[in-house]
């Protein structure tokens, strides 16, 4: 493995150790009712909304970015990061609520 796969292997490892910690941390405040997580409301009142905003969203959505970019290099995917990005893209009223989503997503990865 040349030096450079070297060094983005490990910036990939580094990355995807501490977009799962956020990632956990941030549904489980989801799945016991804060709101903003996925950004599901941010198109209602963006001023309103931006208040209850979820701090972590914005990070773990630019943590995704880049995890999917590097892996995308080796021909790969992440999984919980393609779930995580689907969940923020998910938008209409037959949605389910943000909390409910947080605690199947949470579920899903074993980390009820």
């Amino acid at each position: 493995m040349a030096k450079r796969s070297r060094i983005r292997q490990k910036r990939l490892e580094e990355i995807e150790s501490e977009f799962r910690s956020l990632l956990v941390a941030s549904l489980r405040e989801c799945a016991n009712g804060q709101w903003g997580l996925f950004g599901h409301n941010d198109h209602l009142d963006p001023e309103e909304w931006s208040l209850l905003r979820s701090p972590a969203s914005d990070r773990l959505k630019e943590m995704a970015y880049e995890i999917r970019a590097l892996r995308a290099e080796f021909g790969e995917h992440n999984e919980t990061c393609e779930k995580f990005l689907a969940l923020c893209s998910l938008r209409g009223p037959n949605v389910r609520g943000e909390p409910k989503l947080a605690a199947a997503f949470l579920a899903g990865i074993g980390e009820n």
